[in-house]
């Protein structure tokens, strides 16, 4: 049994306590990370393709609807290892078409075949040191040769996003992985072009300053960061 069993009842309303801090619904959080995929795959004409979507760590399902608003001829393939979360995650999206949920066994993706998108929003940190590789090198073989894998994650360089990870019971294992870091996995594992990026940089109060993010984007002190990588370069 995962651990997150435990919290897959409450986990929603926990994420609206710690979102509190940045003044943001949940929901939002969940949102800019697929629009910042769809807006980097737009650029460069791959957004209304006809793709396969995996999102690895799916959780109760909060990204799917997101997933199916900005790409419309996805299927989507959403998988955890938290048996409760997966039976929420189908259950809120029932209404949705065109997508699969699997539990996840260990680390083996219950899928055979390859995927155009990897989409990992906060699930690294969550996940030993020691099995990182493992991880990434089997993502690594699932990805096809012209797909992109994208990696959120938490900054442990921004003071709040670390005094909000302490205070989130969901995170009491987590151990934040710093950009230099994450950089070198993903290089370790094949993964030959990176792009990191650093966002949420204003709480809702300075929603104003928004237009911002896009100027900030290598200012490491983002609440998050997100890595884009591929194969070849």
């Amino acid at each position: 049994m995962s651990e997150f069993d435990d919290y897959a009842e409450e986990y929603e309303q926990t994420l609206v306590t710690v979102g509190k801090v940045y003044g943001f619904d949940p929901a939002y959080f969940d949102e800019y990370k697929i629009k910042e995929v769809y807006n980097f795959l737009r650029a460069r004409h791959l957004s209304d393709e006809e793709i396969t979507f995996l999102n690895y760590g799916c959780g109760i399902g909060k990204s799917e609807k997101f997933i199916r608003k900005y790409f419309k001829r996805a299927h989507i393939y959403s998988i955890d290892p938290s048996r409760r979360s997966m039976e929420i995650a189908e259950e809120k999206n029932r209404h949705l078409t065109n997508i699969e949920f699997r539990l996840l066994n260990g680390y083996h993706i219950p899928f055979e075949n390859t995927f155009d998108i990897i989409f990992l929003a906060n699930v690294l940190h969550h996940i030993p040191r020691t099995d990182h590789m493992q991880v990434l090198e089997r993502l690594y073989r699932k990805l096809n040769d012209e797909g992109h894998l994208f990696v959120f994650e938490h900054n442990p360089f921004n003071p709040i996003t670390v005094k909000i990870v302490h205070s989130c019971k969901l995170d009491k294992k987590a151990v934040l992985l710093t950009p230099l870091y994450t950089n070198r996995i993903l290089a370790r594992a094949g993964f030959n072009w990176r792009k990191v990026r650093f966002r949420v940089f204003f709480p809702k109060l300075l929603n104003f300053l928004a237009f911002l993010e896009h100027y900030l984007g290598k200012v490491p002190f983002g609440a998050q960061y997100y890595f884009v990588a591929r194969k070849y370069v």
